[in-house]
């Protein structure tokens, strides 16, 4: 199970991000793995993320429902009364600041982040945002229909039985069976491309035994829809130790004259891989695959010309 911070970021981002009000149990089962299993524990839990948020100023609002959901409570979080809309912060501001945050290693800066409207819109999203993702709602009508969803991705067309929705690290995630390569993927819902065709309902079967948080490794790095990525960084003496301790030894590529090492970092999710890299500062360098390398220095380039 995730921690408590990581769980409260993502009920913030999902409160402020859903159309209509959610309900404890569509809250659970979008942050699937993130609360304890049982209805009491789960609750319990709830209550807790909810009034610590309300303690530091978070407004959720709350409406009892009708209709077939009569007697049930939903929840959402007013755009209007939480975030700083006077501030007037450019783009490149915001991304700015969330690039200090990533640096700082400042976990409790998300919540700052996310009250200045920071969202998936920029490409250098460095640590948490508020998802864009139009498709949600077909998704999420898929997945709880058991219908197929089609889509295009990266310009090819999918076809996919949703299994579950997941939010990570600021980021919506659709994870089912694709069923043009007979296999389990996982696809990031904000690069999905145009609209999404939900199927009949009834489908498919979702196996007993799926676990999302066997398909989400706990490390975000390792978080992505392409086969898993591995980079060799070196880092310097004076961080060394520190990457190290983070990685684990078994990472330890080869260790240097003068106490640097190079090091192998899963690099997946370059969002989550930049966000770890930049956190050592001037002390780490992308040795390899190219294209990574590639990736960092165009990114820092893009910081440069926008500052």
């Amino acid at each position: 199970m995730v921690d408590a911070l990581e769980r409260i970021t993502n009920l913030v981002a999902l409160l402020l991000e859903t159309r209509s009000p959610v309900t404890l149990e569509q809250i659970v089962n979008e942050l699937q793995g993130q609360y304890p299993a049982g209805e009491s524990a789960a609750r319990g839990a709830f209550e807790r993320d909810k009034a610590m948020l309300r303690e530091i100023g978070v407004p959720i609002e709350s409406q009892v429902l009708a209709g077939s959901d009569a007697g049930k409570t939903a929840y959402w979080i007013d755009r209007r009364r939480y975030e700083l809309a006077d501030l007037d912060l450019t783009a490149d501001e915001r991304q700015a600041l969330q690039m200090a945050v990533a640096a700082a290693r400042l976990s409790e800066g998300e919540f700052g982040l996310l009250k200045l409207g920071a969202d998936g819109g920029a490409a250098a999203t460095v640590v948490t945002n508020i998802p864009d993702a139009p498709a949600l709602p077909a998704l999420r009508e898929a997945s709880a229909h058991h219908a197929s969803a089609s889509f295009r991705y990266h310009g090819t067309q999918r076809e996919l039985h949703p299994y579950a929705l997941l939010l990570r690290e600021g980021f919506w995630y659709v994870i089912g069976l694709d069923l043009a390569h007979d296999a389990q993927r996982t696809y990031r819902v904000d690069r999905i491309e145009g609209d999404v065709e939900v199927g009949a309902a009834n489908a498919f079967t979702r196996p007993i035994d799926f676990d999302p948080r066997q398909a989400f490794p706990s490390d975000p790095k390792l978080i992505g829809d392409e086969p898993a990525l591995r980079a060799v960084v070196h880092v310097d003496a004076p961080r060394a130790a520190a990457a190290v301790a983070d990685l684990g030894d078994e990472a330890v590529i080869e260790r240097l004259d003068g106490g640097a090492v190079r090091v192998s970092v899963p690099c997946t999710n370059l969002d989550a891989f930049r966000s770890w890299l930049f956190g050592l500062g001037r002390h780490a360098e992308v040795i390899a695959p190219p294209e990574v390398r590639s990736s960092v220095a165009e990114w820092l380039r893009s910081m440069v010309v926008a500052g």
